[in-house]
């Protein structure tokens, strides 16, 4: 049978009184350092989430932003093309004016030219033909007539000329 000691009673009550001195003073500060690092370790996961979160924003405001100035480099480089056609219109327009000019200048100066030729060549060929006619009639006529003669041939005229024919 079982036989009760008192050894073994004194044992018991040994563990018993070790157990309850450990459980207050080995077992009661130890849980409450594991329940501060517990509690440090949450806080700290719950500051990791925040900054996590945080950066989530941030990377979302720079992405927001990025996009931003991607859109108004698009504006800008398309205002600036526009701005580029607009003045590359507004030089070719005023080189056409200039060139017209020119042409015209030109054109009116070769006009003037030409009509200054043909006043010479008019003014030579009327000497000729007067001094021709001179030496071939012979006779002294006064050169206005023989001038108003040829300008009245040159003209072609259908009225006589003062000659009878």
């Amino acid at each position: 049978m079982l036989r009760l000691d008192w050894n073994l009673l004194f044992n018991i009550i040994n563990l018993m009184i070790l157990y309850f001195l450990m459980k207050k003073f080995l077992f009661g500060p130890v849980n409450v350092i594991l329940a501060k690092r517990q509690a440090e370790a949450e806080e700290r996961f719950i500051q990791a989430d925040e900054k996590e979160t945080q950066a989530r924003e941030t990377r979302q405001r720079y992405e927001t932003l990025l996009a931003d100035a991607e859109g108004q480099r698009k504006q800008l480089v398309a205002e600036a093309r526009q701005e580029a056609s607009r003045e590359y219109a507004r030089m070719i327009e005023e080189a056409k004016l200039q060139a017209d000019g020119i042409v015209e200048k030109a054109r009116t100066d070769a006009e003037n030219e030409k009509r200054v030729i043909m006043q010479q060549a008019d003014s030579a060929v009327k000497e000729l033909v007067v001094n021709a006619a001179a030496k071939m009639v012979g006779a002294a006529q006064d050169a206005e007539s023989d001038k108003a003669l040829y300008d009245c041939f040159l003209k072609k005229t259908e009225a006589p000329c003062g000659l009878e024919s």
